[in-house]
């Protein structure tokens, strides 16, 4: 008997929609954005507003449903704790729940990354770190 092939689900991933959906709300905010190119290092957008002279460096992470983003550990050293991550939770397919956004400095959450002792470059920032950041998109040009 032939295996029944599973229908796939949407094949656009949820990274990709998290970008365009942090893209379209700083626009709608007033802010100049634009995606980076694709295999772009270390961040995912870039950022500002008119009367600032240069655009913010924007790491965004996305999950469905999950309660933490997994994320880098060389994101909360050195040069790129000032770099600004959106944590973005898209909720179930439906559609029947808004898109949430949780907006930080990676150096504000750096006390919360959580990694497991045999994993070396990589890491979970739970929900519960990034609650308090709900939609302060100011802090894309702090």
């Amino acid at each position: 008997m032939a295996k029944q092939i599973e229908n796939r689900k949407s094949g656009i991933p949820a990274g990709n929609a998290g970008e365009y959906f942090v893209m379209g709300e700083l626009l709608r905010q007033g802010f100049d954005a634009q995606l980076a190119g694709r295999g772009t290092e270390g961040y995912d957008l870039l950022a500002g507003r008119g009367e600032e002279p240069s655009l913010r460096k924007i790491q965004v992470k996305t999950v469905r449903r999950a309660q933490s983003w997994w994320v880098k550990t060389a994101n909360f050293k050195g040069n790129r704790l000032d770099q600004i991550t959106v944590y973005v939770l898209l909720g179930p397919q439906d559609g029947n729940k808004p898109v949430r956004f949780f907006i930080a400095k990676n150096r504000d959450l750096k006390e919360h990354v959580h990694r497991p002792w045999h994993w070396k470059k990589n890491a979970f920032m739970p929900m519960k770190a990034v609650k308090r950041y709900e939609n302060r998109w100011k802090a894309v040009l702090a």
